[in-house]
């Protein structure tokens, strides 16, 4: 038979007491834990809200992602629709309708006579501004690296620039001893040979007979405006004849034939250019006048022509009255 279980010793009251005092704190620090792992368990669920509210929103690159896709297929959907299509296709064909045809016009104003003429101009007045610097105290100064220099900034050639600046001092300047000196340096700087000059002084006349005219010394029946046109004229002619009979500006060999060419060129006769010869050249800063001249022989011509219609009245008489 199995012993039987002695029965347990009471426990004294103090005992009892202090398990209970022990009970209590063990109570109190449980709860104490409960309260902190209820905090604990309120600050994770937080974080892990907060976790999952900021997993829930888009980040940036997918909003802006979004926006694009949603962007291409309106696009694309437009695109399909035929009526968008065909509206698109218009207004490309429109506008570059509207670049063909600016381009268009730009190029004819560029190209058009006017545009060119003006670019012209705007060249020879580089041409007149820089060489008249040099003329005439500097004139010993003038180089071929400043008709380089010219050359590069107008494109024209030396040939070109002699003739464009010697025609401007035909025109403005006085045709004196400064003149001629000027015109031989430009010479030697541009470099230019007999028939270079040949053809500077054939074409130079061309362009005054355009301008004034053939040559006619005899301007009685002619206005004040017609008179001044015919003189320049006359004054031209007696200066580019000049020129051409100047062994330093042009051989002998080649100035008679020249001379005889420029005679044909104004429409002038042996005659002609013996009135209107320049024999020499004066220092002073005034320019040649050929009115004298023409004033002279013309006065000449209406005195002999009416000496002649004198003497043939006193020869034929009046038939005398009969009575």
């Amino acid at each position: 038979e199995p012993e039987p279980e002695p029965e347990p010793e009471p426990e004294d009251d103090e005992e009892l007491l202090d398990g209970d005092d022990d009970r209590e704190g063990d109570d109190d620090f449980l709860a104490a834990g409960a309260e902190d792992d209820e905090d604990v368990d309120l600050d994770a669920e937080g974080d892990a809200t907060a976790s999952d509210a900021s997993e829930l929103m888009p980040a940036e690159d997918d909003a802006d992602a979004g926006v694009l896709s949603t962007a291409v297929g309106y696009v694309q959907n437009a695109v399909a629709n035929p009526a968008v299509r065909n509206l698109g296709i218009l207004g490309g064909v429109v506008l570059a309708g509207s670049f063909a045809l600016s381009v268009y016009n730009v190029y004819m104003r560029y190209n058009s006579s006017r545009s060119k003429r003006k670019r012209q101009v705007n060249k020879n007045v580089v041409v007149v501004e820089r060489l008249r610097d040099f003329f005439p105290e500097n004139r010993d100064s003038l180089t071929k690296g400043h008709i380089r220099g010219l050359q590069g900034k107008t494109g024209f050639k030396p040939e070109e620039i002699f003739r464009k600046y010697m025609r401007y001092k035909l025109n403005e300047e006085a045709f004196n001893v400064d003149f001629v000196a000027d015109v031989l340096a430009l010479k030697r700087a541009c470099d230019l040979d007999g028939n270079a000059m040949r053809s500077v002084l054939m074409e130079t006349g061309e362009r005054m007979v355009k301008k004034y005219g053939i040559l006619m010394r005899d301007v009685s029946d002619m206005g004040s405006a017609g008179v001044q046109r015919k003189v320049d004229g006359c004054s031209m002619f007696a200066k580019v004849m000049y020129l051409a009979d100047l062994d330093e500006f042009i051989p002998s060999s080649e100035g008679k034939a020249v001379q005889q060419r420029l005679k044909e060129i104004f429409g002038a006769t042996d005659e002609d250019y013996e009135k209107l010869r320049i024999s020499a050249l004066g220092s002073e800063r005034v320019d040649i006048s050929v009115l004298e001249a023409m004033i002279t022989d013309k006065t000449s011509g209406d005195a002999k022509a009416k000496e002649g219609g004198d003497e043939r009245s006193d020869e034929g008489g009046e038939p005398p009255v009969a009575a």
